[in-house]
């Protein structure tokens, strides 16, 4: 790699703003994490949809099945599964839809 020596001959305030070539860096990846976090965020409101609409659909018969299968009461099965499908909403989908 050579050195360009007739920029490296110019003052630093004439190669051009660094400063502001980080910031406006720093200003495109915070843009493409706000996006991926929008999208990520819009995928689990869905998920919890779908769990919601499952938990409220699970009759007695599943959860106690589920319970006995964790080794908890009923009662607390399905405490479990309404704050899972809030917190967890994948796994309480995987649990109710089998």
């Amino acid at each position: 790699m050579s050195l360009d020596h007739g920029l490296l001959n110019l003052p630093l305030s004439k190669r051009g703003n660094i400063d502001a070539q980080i910031d406006r860096y720093k200003a495109d990846q915070a843009k493409v994490a706000n996006a991926a976090r929008k999208e990520r965020n819009a995928e689990i409101a869905e998920l919890r949809v779908q769990a919601k609409a499952l938990f409220a659909a699970a009759d007695a018969d599943r959860v106690a099945a589920l319970a006995v299968r964790f080794g908890i009461s009923k009662a607390q099965m399905r405490s479990k599964l309404k704050s899972d499908a809030h917190w967890l909403p994948a796994q309480v989908i995987i649990l109710l839809s089998a």
